[in-house]
C-alpha cells in the first residue's frame, strides 16, 4: 500500500517547485525595490532550498528538477533495473517530470502577472 498517493506526490512536487520559483524570481528581479541585495541572492536560494527539503523530502524526496530524475532513472534502466527504474514504482516516474512543470509555470506565470506588479 502506498503511503503517498500519486495525487498528493504531483501537489507537493509542483507546490516545492512553485515556492522555489517565487523565491528565485523575487531575489533576482531587478525591479524589486524589496530584494536584498545581489551578493546575497545565492545565501536566500540555497537557504530557501534547505528549508523547502526539510519540509518536502519526507513526502517525496523533494525532486523540484525532472532533468535530476530523468538521468539517473535513464542510467539505471540501461544497466539492466528495467522497470524498477522506468516507470518507476507504482508507476509514478511521471509524478517527478510533471510536477515541476506544473508548479514552476503556475508560479513563474503568479508572479510576473500578480507578484511583479
Amino acid at each position: 500500500m502506498a503511503l503517498v498517493s500519486p495525487g498528493l506526490a504531483l501537489g507537493v512536487e509542483a507546490l516545492g517547485t512553485g515556492l522555489l520559483v517565487l523565491v528565485i524570481f523575487a531575489v533576482t528581479d531587478p525591479r524589486n525595490r524589496a530584494a536584498p541585495s545581489r551578493g546575497s541572492a545565492p545565501l536566500i536560494i540555497g537557504l530557501t532550498v534547505a528549508a523547502l527539503i526539510s519540509v518536502f523530502a519526507p513526502v517525496t524526496q523533494a525532486g523540484w528538477n525532472p532533468a535530476r530524475d530523468l538521468g539517473p532513472r535513464l542510467v539505471a534502466w540501461l544497466a539492466g533495473y528495467g522497470s524498477i527504474a522506468i516507470p518507476g514504482p507504482q508507476q509514478g516516474f511521471w509524478i517527478y517530470q510533471v510536477g515541476p512543470l506544473i508548479g514552476g509555470t503556475i508560479a513563474g506565470g503568479l508572479y510576473e502577472r500578480v507578484i511583479r506588479r
